[in-house]
């Protein structure tokens, strides 16, 4: 089988890296080879993490170069040069390009065969799709929306390269601009624009408004690279969880020296995390199934949730699911939906969920019975059996699925209660934490998030609030 590496040099992009690893992963790279050019969001962190899971092989830019762009040429530069000896094939992209195959199933596959050195693929310029925000899905699901064929800009290519057989030269995006492009067999995913208050937040141009209606390309749609997604997913969710374990081990340090810096970001005191806990007592959960009979359960076969009756049940395929609904005098309504069996596949896969987790919390409005995502801030429609929940009996088993998280909520969903949860819970729990989080206020998430940069994901951080 081939060798292939991915080539990345990367600056401060904590909230989408992830899934360009993933992606890339997904798609067959044997290895990812990434050059943080002094990140300052967390990028770092995320890399980290990402490469005790992974081939990732993370180097620091050189330092004695002047300009990001001498720093990313001699990256590159060398990367190919070392690369020569142990890779069949390298290819350069940068963060917001995402290489996809129309039929190959992967770089292996797609390469076998060439009889070319080098292999030009072309741009695919996607816009926004009419996001206004940041999203923590993944940029394949929601930029779906991209310019015509014939618009010049995907005339631009990107090279798979045979590293023994190249030059010294690194490979010329320009050198197909006299030719028409092509998306036959492959394209290179640009997600250039991305939703419109992250481009202009990053984006260094003296016309902005013009830049953005350059990339900001929406004439025609494509789904065709959503088949990586239930790959990139599970890798996605392998990091995510990856992040949030650093988180606790960060945050139970923090707790143990009382780390008057760090809470001091958290705007937090120790005296305010030694005082008396104001709660009463602690909250109450209420069990429900997704209806009576059938029953909604995971596919475990491929991922979709499924009505079941109870006579239909293959245990060895499906797996109930079940709703722990946190009891409030209020119309909002906490809650967390997980499988009766724990998944070894590291998450529940819920349509409208971007939380990548074996447990997903939810937002409930009573009067208006409907479902949110905290993370999203959008419905999630889950069409449940009878369109009733059945309570069921309180167990010690579903108790103690859910104790590593009444253990960092028992004081309320706020950040001095999180803290001392930490500090009571024995070993780290990736998903309770990550439930607990996106049950924060947004602004006690943001300055968690400010304070640990990189490892409190995106995707279980709160929404920010509707302006009234």
């Amino acid at each position: 089988m081939s060798k292939s590496a991915a080539i990345l040099f990367v600056h401060n992009e904590v909230d989408t890296i992830g899934w360009w690893l993933a992606h890339h992963a997904t798609i067959g790279f044997s290895t990812l080879i990434v050059c943080d050019d002094r990140s300052t969001d967390g990028t770092a962190a995320v890399l980290s993490n990402a490469a005790t899971l992974y081939d990732i092989r993370v180097q620091p830019a050189d330092k004695t170069l002047p300009t990001q762009l001498e720093r990313q040429t001699r990256f590159h530069e060398n990367a190919l040069e070392q690369g020569r000896d142990e890779f069949d094939w390298i290819m350069i992209l940068a963060a917001d390009e995402y290489l996809h195959f129309e039929t190959a199933r992967s770089v292996t596959e797609f390469t076998a065969g060439a009889t070319e050195t080098a292999i030009a693929i072309n741009w695919c310029l996607f816009g926004s799709s009419g996001h206004l925000t940041p999203s923590a899905f993944s940029p394949v699901e929601t930029f779906t929306r991209h310019g015509l064929l014939n618009l010049p800009d995907h005339r631009v290519v990107r090279h798979l390269v045979q590293p023994r057989h190249h030059g010294s030269s690194l490979p010329d995006p320009f050198s197909a601009m006299d030719r028409q492009a092509t998306w036959d067999k492959s394209r290179v995913l640009h997600f250039a624009a991305g939703d419109r208050e992250s481009f202009f937040r990053r984006n260094p141009s003296a016309t902005p408004e013009q830049a953005w209606e350059n990339f900001d390309r929406n004439d025609a749609h494509y789904g065709g690279a959503r088949r990586w997604l239930p790959e990139s997913r599970r890798i996605a969710s392998f990091m995510t969880q990856a992040s949030l374990t650093d988180l606790y081990w960060r945050l139970k340090a923090a707790m143990i020296h009382a780390d008057k810096p760090v809470l001091q970001k958290l705007g937090l005191t120790p005296a305010q995390l030694s005082a008396p806990s104001p709660r009463r007592s602690p909250p109450q959960f209420r069990f429900c199934t997704l209806g009576q009979s059938p029953r909604l359960m995971l596919d475990t076969q491929n991922g979709s949730l499924v009505s079941v009756e109870a006579a239909d049940t293959n245990f060895g395929r499906y797996n109930p699911l079940v709703m722990a609904l946190e009891m409030s005098d209020t119309d909002l309504w906490h809650a967390c939906l997980f499988t009766e069996n724990p998944l070894p596949d590291r998450y529940l896969p819920l349509p409208g969920s971007p939380t990548l987790l074996p447990m997903v919390p939810l937002r409930i409005r009573i009067a208006e019975n409907t479902v949110q995502s905290p993370v999203s801030g959008d419905d999630i429609h889950i069409t449940i059996p009878d369109h009733a929940l059945t309570e069921i009996d309180s167990t010690i088993g579903l108790y103690s699925r859910m104790t590593p998280f009444m253990v960092l909520t028992a004081e309320g969903h706020n950040l001095a209660g999180l803290l001392r949860g930490i500090d009571r819970l024995p070993a780290p729990d990736a998903s309770a934490l990550g439930c607990a989080i996106a049950m924060l206020p947004f602004e006690e998430a943001e300055r968690l998030s400010d304070a640990f940069p990189g490892v409190v994901p995106r995707n279980v951080r709160p929404a920010r609030p509707l302006q009234a």
